[in-house]
């Protein structure tokens, strides 16, 4: 896993007030992941604005993963949702520029008892593809 400052081909953006414990980062640094991260903790998923997601693309990164409360269970009210609204934001943004609205995901678990770490290692496994496709010259 790369830090913060390093260029990567995945940004994995993870709520701070998120209860996640470190099972997800722990299996996001696992070998099951495919390509380089960038994982960086941030105050609230809500706070992501649209340039900061545009900025990570700007950086080198092909693809961008927001890790977002459960449903129901922000610490901030509706970061989440603003999360939700702001990913939304980008990904229209990155369709009539003519690139793949995929490769800006939001997590939101449904509750706190889903098995985030599964659903973050899947969300990454898709965004690699994504980015591979990106690469390549493929239409995703």
């Amino acid at each position: 896993m790369k830090t913060q400052t390093s260029l990567a081909s995945i940004r994995v953006y993870i709520c701070r007030n998120a209860a996640y414990g470190d099972d997800v980062l722990s299996r996001l640094a696992g070998p099951k992941i495919q390509g380089d991260l960038a994982v960086e903790v941030v105050p609230c998923g809500g706070r992501i604005d649209p340039r900061y997601i545009l900025k990570a693309f700007e950086s080198g990164a092909q693809a961008v993963l927001v890790l977002a409360c459960p449903k129901d269970q922000c610490k901030s009210m509706e970061g989440n949702l603003r999360a939700l609204r702001r990913t939304e934001v980008v990904r229209d943004l990155l369709a009539e520029i003519g690139l793949s609205p995929d490769s800006v995901q939001v997590f939101v678990p449904g509750s706190a008892e889903d098995p985030v770490a599964d659903g973050v290692i899947e969300a990454v496994t898709r965004l690699a593809r994504v980015g591979r496709n990106r690469n390549q010259g493929a239409a995703v």
